[in-house]
């Protein structure tokens, strides 16, 4: 016999259906695109429940990305725990972030982050779920990759390993490049790269390329 839900359970079911369907129809219409009767008739709920829950379109956006940042932190975590022990190279650990960030649901991302730069409050919430998943990352790469010799190494690598899957990532989506050939080449490079990165300083050639263009 099934036990009945409680009230909590169904408001938080309900919730998650709300922002499933904005990432969705982000997906699907461009922000510009979403409108809160949208997602309400894409979660399957009335409008008077949508507005209870998020009451504009805003707050719709802003908890969607903080879900969908969290749902790729848990979905980082578990790629990397089940990467086998003699596997754990840098290059597999970049394939890992390209199996998640290649997906779809990218393309929400992007929508939010180009929506975010004319909107100081959208903008405050994507760099703070941006931070707190390239954390998790660092967090996982330590752990992952016990030869690191600093969190701040690992930092590096993140970044860099984020800019050129994000870069495929949009390739993907807007149907130009090679973006297969990009993480083939992030792959094979990525033990060399690993060495520059984890460098104290930046070699003396590109300290000379950055003060040229100042």
């Amino acid at each position: 016999m099934n036990q009945r839900r409680s009230q909590g359970e169904r408001t938080a079911d309900t919730q998650r259906s709300l922002l499933t369907a904005t990432i969705d129809c982000l997906v699907e219409y461009g922000y510009a695109g979403t409108t809160t009767r949208l997602v309400a008739d894409r979660a399957g709920v009335s409008r008077g429940a949508q507005t209870h829950h998020f009451p504009t379109k805003h707050d719709l956006v802003v908890g969607a990305i903080e879900q969908l940042f969290d749902d790729q932190a848990r979905r980082f975590a578990a790629a990397f725990e089940q990467v086998p022990a003699a596997e754990r190279t840098f290059g597999r650990a970049i394939e890992a972030l390209w199996e998640i960030v290649s997906g779809p649901a990218y393309a929400a991302t992007l929508e939010v982050v180009v929506a975010a730069r004319t909107d100081d409050e959208l903008r405050a919430v994507v760099h703070a779920v941006s931070a707190r998943l390239e954390q998790t990352v660092i967090d996982l790469l330590l752990w992952f990759a016990p030869e690191l010799d600093s969190a701040e190494s690992a930092r590096r690598i993140v970044g860099v390993a984020f800019t050129l899957v994000q870069g495929a990532a949009v390739s993907t989506l807007g149907g130009f490049g090679n973006p297969a050939e990009v993480i083939a080449l992030a792959v094979a490079l990525a033990d060399p790269a690993v060495a520059v990165l984890s460098a104290r300083t930046i070699p003396e050639h590109y300290q000379s390329i950055q003060q040229t263009r100042k």
